[in-house]
């Protein structure tokens, strides 16, 4: 058994890094050059969706895709939880910051709105069914690793997809420290609402919202003002969280810090 889930563990992992650094990897071999924006878009997350779609597909069949990625959960209930959240960095956004001119910008056939979409919603969404339901919920769930080491191996390459934004050696730490961290919390918030990864998608996709809808930030470090209201939302999604824990039980116990027990539904 432990062998067994030692084997799989290693292909989700090869199949995580293969989707997520796939696409690079061909391009550099082939030269790749895609000149329509939006077909660059799907490309990009065909490398993504593909592979683990049919991993899963393969592995997990008899408990179902959306089921084990978290998919089949409430999405209004995670609108909603998300939507009141994230208002106080809307709110502190369309104050402190200005209206980015893509917001209303068609012009080119609308690639310039549709880049705005490409970095929130799509971001949002193929960024948490990659790295929380695939990566982090597969090895936790499914495999018996803890919430931390689990957790942690997903945020060590969540952080260093985001260092591109940093232009500085401490500005790059500060961006790899915030989106590490921020992926940690996302894998808590995933596993304390009952594996449903709307809560994380929809809560991604607003912040992101926040700060691409407003021009308030060149990088997800962010300056003081935003980040005492980013943290006010953090604290949101804490202490309701803790709270819904403390009613419903919570899901991540000291048991399954280091070693899990896998699920059976």
């Amino acid at each position: 058994m432990i062998k067994n889930r030692l084997l799989t563990s290693v292909a989700v992992i090869a199949v995580f890094l293969i989707a997520y650094y796939g696409r690079r990897i061909v391009d550099h071999l082939f030269d790749i050059q895609i000149q329509s924006y939006y077909l660059r878009v799907f490309y990009a997350y065909s490398f993504w969706v593909i592979p683990t779609a049919v991993f899963v597909f393969f592995t997990e069949k008899r408990h179902g895709f959306s089921r084990i990625l978290g998919l089949d959960r409430g999405i209004g209930k995670a609108l909603l939880f998300a939507g009141f959240a994230v208002s106080p960095m809307f709110i502190s956004s369309a104050i402190a910051g200005s209206v980015n001119p893509d917001v209303y910008n068609f012009s080119e056939g609308g690639v310039h709105a549709f880049q705005l979409v490409s970095k929130t919603i799509f971001a949002g969404f193929f960024e948490e069914y990659l790295f929380r339901g695939f990566l982090f919920g597969l090895l936790f769930l499914r495999y018996g690793w803890g919430f931390i080491p689990a957790s942690v191996l997903g945020a060590f390459v969540f952080g260093l997809g985001h260092i591109y934004q940093g232009n500085t050696l401490s500005e790059t730490a500060g961006v790899f420290a915030v989106t590490a961290m921020g992926a940690v919390w996302f894998a808590w918030l995933y596993i304390e609402w009952d594996r449903n990864l709307w809560v994380p998608v929809f809560l991604h996709v607003f912040m992101n919202a926040s700060w691409t809808m407003f021009e308030v930030s060149d990088n997800a470090l962010g300056g003081v003002g935003v980040n005492v209201f980013r943290i006010i939302t953090i604290a949101i999604t804490v202490v309701f969280t803790i709270r819904k824990g403390k009613i419903e039980g919570r899901k991540i116990g000291k048991n399954n810090l280091f070693f899990s027990t896998p699920i059976n539904g």
